[in-house]
């Protein structure tokens, strides 16, 4: 049995349920991880930032109403308040700005693979003390009503980090800021609704149509459609579109949007050395990229310490590493995830229908 796997069955408010029987521990471990962040850093506890996440319950209600029925049933599973899950579900957008440097992704596919099938996959950098060093996280398999069957990545209590569903889409999720803010879907939630979608027209369709509360980039694969990656905030949308290859770091490539981009001028972010990196990775691998390559490209040090895989630095405000590493692989259902550094810790696989995990070399 897998300690980090968490199947979940049935309706929106059952499959959460299950979530919050089975990661209750987990949650209330990092919720106390994340209270004692925050009282260290600014003295002021992430409870005490409830009316703030309670204002986003208007669009959460609107727009991301099946989520919603889930968070509600996680916080009846763990026998938490929902305002703790409400809490947990927001805290990227308390934090935004303010954290340690965000992921580095690809997707390839055609031409660039070695198989033509598409491959993707990021690393999911963070501060470590927050995430109880990401030895928490979780992989949920959700069988919804519908047949539709997703695999996510995540913290215990969030709906949703990264992920793939059963229908070819994958969603990879990368730090950007401009400044904007404003009322809308957090971004947790909204990762959540997007792996609901078939067809990758129709999760950009949902994701320019909703209001988004804070910048992001999502780069989003589907094993037919193609890539598009998007840089948006709660007033721009820029969706750039390839059959082969995309990556994206944590600065904005739009000229329009990098204008306002908070990192520009800042020595001290790696971002470029890592996008610049994957980059040319991306190229030297091209036509022969599989799960084996993505993982290797993942795990890469070059321009250390600003290399792709993030170890702590020192002398830096904001102390990260990568938590997970995770390669995605639509055709055959599965997802190769190592819950660390993808340099020291060897990756396990996720499949689609199937209960089982297994440790891959």
């Amino acid at each position: 049995m897998n300690e980090r796997l968490i199947v979940a069955q049935g309706d929106a408010f059952e499959r959460g349920r299950v979530i919050g029987e089975r990661s209750s521990e987990r949650i209330r471990k990092v919720l106390r991880a994340q209270e004692q962040a925050d009282v260290d850093k600014d003295g002021q506890t992430l409870h005490d930032w409830l009316g703030q996440a309670e204002a986003f319950m208007p669009c959460i209600k609107e727009h991301a109403a099946e989520t919603l029925t889930e968070m509600e049933g996680v916080a009846a599973g763990s026998g938490l308040a929902f305002d703790d899950i409400l809490l947990l579900s927001c805290v990227y957008e308390k934090h935004m700005g303010k954290g340690a440097e965000h992921c580095t992704a690809f997707a390839a596919a055609g031409a660039a693979t070695a198989t033509g099938e598409l491959i993707c996959g990021q690393n999911n950098d963070e501060a470590v003390e927050p995430w109880v060093g990401g030895t928490m996280d979780v992989v949920i398999h959700h069988r919804d009503e519908s047949g539709l069957e997703t695999l996510l990545y995540t913290h215990p209590g969030i709906p949703a980090y990264m992920g793939m569903n059963s229908a070819g889409l994958c969603v990879m999720w990368m730090y950007i800021d401009n400044g904007e803010r404003g009322p809308g879907v957090p971004t947790c939630v909204l990762i959540r609704e997007l792996l609901r979608h078939a067809t990758l027209e129709d999760a950009v369709a949902y994701l320019k149509a909703t209001p988004r509360a804070v910048p992001n980039n999502f780069l989003l694969a589907h094993r037919t459609d193609g890539i598009c990656n998007v840089e948006f905030s709660p007033r721009q949308f820029w969706p750039v579109s390839d059959d082969l290859v995309l990556c994206h770091a944590n600065h904005i490539l739009n000229p329009s949007m990098a204008v306002d981009d908070v990192s520009r001028g800042d020595e001290n972010v790696t971002t470029r050395s890592r996008f610049e990196r994957m980059s040319r990775l991306v190229e030297e691998h091209r036509g022969r990229i599989d799960v084996a390559v993505g993982r290797q490209m993942l795990s890469d040090h070059g321009n250390a310490p600003r290399s792709i895989c993030c170890h702590p630095r020192e002398g830096t405000d904001q102390p990260g590493k990568t938590l997970a590493s995770m390669v995605f692989q639509p055709a055959t259902g599965t997802m190769h995830i190592a819950f660390g550094n993808g340099c020291e810790t060897p990756a396990r696989q996720f499949a689609l229908a199937t209960r089982t995990a297994a440790s891959v070399a």
